[in-house]
């Protein structure tokens, strides 16, 4: 069961994690930065972000700001997974909660999951050249396809596909193997926009 009602809950949450972890580290997070951690254009927010926003335009770099909020982000979950196995669950129930809302603040979770998204890409690209070389290359080398050597090769098609699977099972675990339709949710709503 989730432990948070709302997305507000989540993002607060969240965000208070985020901060202990660059104290323990001794980053600095300025107050606009903090605050940045609460933009949204559509969905619960602060009553002063759009302030907050304009200034982090002016005064910060988005991409250095990313990368230092992903790495406290990765810091702070590997240390719940290893140390506390409830607040790690707690990070999920909160991305939970906010992966069905539209936050800039899950524009830096998602790399910390991206990798599985990055294999299913790199699945998709082996199976498609086994695919296109099978079609294309067996003709060209004078060998005839009849209806077994297409079975055959739908055989080993599924059969790739069922590899690249076990293999993100294996490698990155069955909880983040089934976040890959919020990543393909986020990644769509990044490429057209909210719903």
């Amino acid at each position: 069961m989730n432990r948070f009602a709302n997305a507000r809950d989540a993002k607060e949450f969240l965000v208070a994690r985020i901060v202990a972890e660059a104290q323990r580290e001794g980053v600095s997070l300025s107050e606009i930065e903090r605050k940045m951690l609460y933009f949204s254009e559509t969905d619960w927010t602060l009553p002063d972000i759009d302030k907050v926003s304009e200034a982090f335009e002016r005064e910060y770099d988005n991409d250095e700001y990313e990368k230092k909020i992903t790495s406290l982000i990765n810091n702070a979950r590997t240390r719940c997974r290893k140390e506390n196995k409830s607040e790690f669950v707690a990070w999920s129930d909160a991305l939970r909660v906010l992966g069905k809302e539209d936050h800039y603040f899950l524009v830096m979770i998602e790399p910390a999951g991206g990798d599985l998204l990055k294999l299913w890409r790199t699945g998709f690209a082996i199976v498609s050249i086994a695919f296109l070389a099978a079609v294309f290359v067996v003709p060209w080398l004078y060998v005839k396809l009849i209806r077994e050597s297409v079975g055959s090769l739908l055989l080993w098609l599924a059969a790739c596909l069922a590899c690249v699977s076990m293999l993100s099972y294996v490698l990155l675990g069955r909880k983040r193997t089934r976040q890959l339709p919020r990543l393909v949710g986020i990644l769509r709503t990044r490429l057209l926009g909210p719903k």
